[in-house]
């Protein structure tokens, strides 16, 4: 069986069907712009890491843009799980909103930490490029009734989330505050503390923010 990209997308990537050069492109894109940026990384660079020629990388990616896309678009498209049902059924095993807000935070920080490197270039781009929020902002609010009207119908149902909130705003919130602790892992460590009491406390900020 493939794996999940929402699991990996280094390891989704190892399984899809594409041409060597392609996935050899992606592969060396993804750890340069993590490691150096999308602006500090050139095409030769990638070209070189990946050993192929740069006649090759825009005989698939017409743009360094584009190559950049074919990396971030996943993982925006799955930092939340459509149509998952381990995930709603971890959601409904949840007695109170707390519980909830606090399985959601824990199980899409599993996915970042299994796509460290993708986000980290996904964090990046969203500080610096309004284009790269629009689109991210866009994935987000794309009107997916199975998945955001059964969440919002699992969080209603505890009788605690505030009137005003509906799907999107649940994710939004949770993202938001999400990236941001990526963000603050990434160029400012000194100022997280441990993991699981940072995720508690980012738990706690949400549902403060959500609930009545």
């Amino acid at each position: 069986m493939e794996p999940d990209v929402f699991s990996s997308y280094r390891q989704w990537l190892d399984h899809e069907k594409m041409p060597k050069g392609k996935k050899s492109a992606l592969v060396a894109a993804l750890t340069l712009f993590s490691e150096q940026g999308f602006d500090g990384t050139s095409t030769v660079q990638i070209a070189e890491k990946a050993g192929i020629s740069q006649a090759t990388i825009f005989k698939y990616f017409h743009t360094k843009q584009d190559l950049l896309l074919a990396i971030v678009e996943p993982i925006m498209e799955h930092l939340f799980p459509h149509y998952r049902d381990a995930f709603f059924d971890g959601i409904r095993a949840c007695g109170s909103l707390p519980e909830m807000v606090s399985f959601m935070v824990h199980d899409r920080y599993a996915f970042i930490t299994g796509n460290k490197e993708a986000i980290k270039i996904l964090a990046m781009e969203m500080m610096i490029s309004q284009e790269m929020r629009d689109l991210f902002g866009k994935l987000l609010t794309v009107d997916d009734f199975n998945f955001l009207a059964e969440l919002l119908k699992m969080f209603r149902e505890t009788g605690e989330l505030r009137d005003d909130v509906d799907g999107p705003g649940i994710i939004r919130i949770i993202a938001g505050q999400l990236v941001g602790y990526i963000i603050e892992s990434n160029f400012a460590p000194s100022i997280v503390g441990g993991e699981q009491q940072d995720l508690q406390i980012i738990s706690e900020q949400i549902v403060r923010t959500i609930s009545k």
